[in-house]
């Protein structure tokens, strides 16, 4: 297989053999020309679509170039591919995916070619690698890289250093998941492979992203500024983000989001015209914009320091308060007929003067809602009350202010009241009938070792389920001179007024050790 190359070493070969008769010459001795060193350590390395050749030699200073022998599997010997005087050669022009042979020769500045290197072996290959389906943008620094090497690729290796610092081979995969450095801004991942039979590729493959977590907007205004506007008006909205290629919008109170489009500038702005609706109405609205840039990153929302203000309140609702009971008043209205509706408002006061910022009773979003029962009230007392319509751009109209006084109140019922004392003696079994009281609050359960039990005695239980009608308690143990446990059960309505029941007592359990 090397015959072709090495036919000046032959010559050379059959100039020193021979003979062992010597003819004398009157010429003066002459030297054979040397063949040249022999190349080591050649490495064929692939590249996508190509194959760059390396070498080593023990002693330059006598060679003058170097040759490069190819063949492949449809080839019977070696053929001169190419030459040059360094120590490396990049072929290209090699069919994919063939095998190919190399040998490299050293040839003297005498012109004599020596024995060739080592053949060593390659498969031409397209190898690449693409960082998120070729996307632009990321906004997460994991990413995934898809890998495209040769069937016979074994490890591969991905580092954003061309030098793969601090990067460790691992094996082959057609998708790899790699973290990029912290920082926005343009990353760049390399790669390179080994193949089954230890070659590896040449130059780093590699592919680009822009890694971009975080977005932001600089202003969000409109013009005219300062302008009231009214059906027909046309406002323009402008945002400004500091970079192209993403989505903005702009919205308001019964707007939904205002799509906003890149000016053309480059430099981030967005704008577009609004032209206001037929009974749309804004009071001292607020201008939100939001802007989404083109790596998927939200920026946060930043407002107008500009209010809008777009006239035509909602009609009102006429307000009607009657009263239930000592803690209860009904408030009825009439059903809103804003077509823009947005929530009820409703307002308690202590006087005639119910405005805005009165008590915040309740807010009701469903324009079929009719009525609403205030339950947190005094006895005896007399409310004020006025319901807000509220559309989507801010606006509100009050109904008229209508009252009314809850009821007086009186002291609960007495309930049954029962102690006994359990088995083992250390427990009493108390029960009681239920009340019937509709302003219930609880039942509280008192104990002394005197008969005279009230409130201001040891409070056993709080009981809140005016269902329950039963409760176990723990006794203490008898002291000298105490031989009874005495219990008291109060219904507590939600005035905070009480009723005790009948003195109850239980024996007080004695320690028998």
């Amino acid at each position: 297989m090397r015959k072709a190359v090495a036919v000046s070493l032959i010559v050379l070969a059959m100039a020193t053999a021979g003979c062992d008769r010597t003819i004398e010459s009157k010429d003066p001795p002459q030297a054979f020309p040397q063949a040249g060193p022999v190349p080591v350590n050649v490495e064929a390395l692939v590249n996508d679509g190509s194959v760059t050749l390396t070498w080593e030699i023990s002693d330059s200073s006598s060679v003058a170039w170097y040759r490069v022998w190819v063949s492949d599997s449809t080839a019977e010997d070696f053929s001169l591919r190419d030459s040059t005087t360094g120590f490396s050669l990049n072929l290209d022009g090699l069919v994919m995916n063939r095998r190919y042979s190399f040998l490299v020769g050293a040839v003297t500045t005498d012109g004599i070619e020596g024995f060739p290197s080592e053949v060593v072996s390659a498969r031409v290959s397209r190898l690449s690698i693409m960082i998120e389906s070729g996307r632009e943008f990321t906004m997460d620094r994991e990413v995934v890289v898809q890998v495209n090497g040769q069937p016979a690729t074994s490890h591969m290796i991905l580092s954003e250093s061309a030098g793969f610092q601090d990067a460790v081979w691992r094996p082959y995969v057609s998708q790899a998941v790699f973290t990029l450095s912290n920082g926005d801004g343009v990353k760049t991942v390399y790669a390179r492979f080994q193949f089954e039979d230890g070659s590896q590729s040449g130059d780093p493959l590699s592919d680009n992203i822009n890694l971009d977590t975080y977005a932001r907007i600089n202003s969000v205004t409109f013009s005219p500024s300062g302008t009231t506007f009214a059906a027909g008006d046309t406002i323009t909205f402008e945002l400004v983000a500091g970079e192209a290629g993403g989505e903005a919008s702009v919205s308001f109170a019964g707007s939904g989001q205002i799509r906003l489009f890149d000016d053309g500038s480059g430099d981030g702005t967005y704008t577009w015209w609004y032209v206001v609706p037929n009974n749309f109405r804004l009071d001292h609205g607020t201008v939100t914009g939001s802007f989404t840039d083109a790596a998927g990153n939200q920026a946060p929302r930043l407002d107008s320091p500009v209010l809008l203000n777009i006239v035509s309140p909602p009609p009102p609702v006429t307000l009607s308060a009657q009263a239930e009971s000592t803690f209860e008043i009904v408030l009825s209205w009439t059903v809103s007929q804003s077509d823009d509706f947005s929530a009820y408002r409703l307002f308690r006061d202590d006087t005639a003067a119910v405005t805005e910022n009165s008590m915040l009773l309740k807010t009701l979003t469903s324009s079929s809602a009719r009525s609403y029962t205030d339950t947190t009230l005094n006895d005896n007392t007399t409310y004020y009350y006025r319901v807000y319509v509220c559309d989507n751009s801010g606006l509100w109209a009050s109904s008229n202010v209508d009252s009314a006084a809850t009821f007086e109140n009186s002291a609960p019922e007495e309930v049954e009241f029962i102690a006994l004392v359990e088995s083992d003696s250390t427990v009493a079994g108390l029960s009681w009938s239920i009340s019937a009281e509709d302003d219930f609050e609880s039942y509280r359960i008192y104990r002394d070792t005197e008969a005279g039990v009230d409130s201001s005695d040891v409070l056993v239980a709080i009981v809140s389920d005016r269902g329950s009608s039963s409760y176990q308690s723990h006794l203490p143990w008898a002291q000298p001179g105490v031989d009874s446990i005495y219990f008291r059960l109060y219904v507590r309505d939600r005035h905070g007024l009480m009723t005790g029941s009948e003195l109850r007592s239980v024996p007080a359990p004695v320690r028998t050790e």
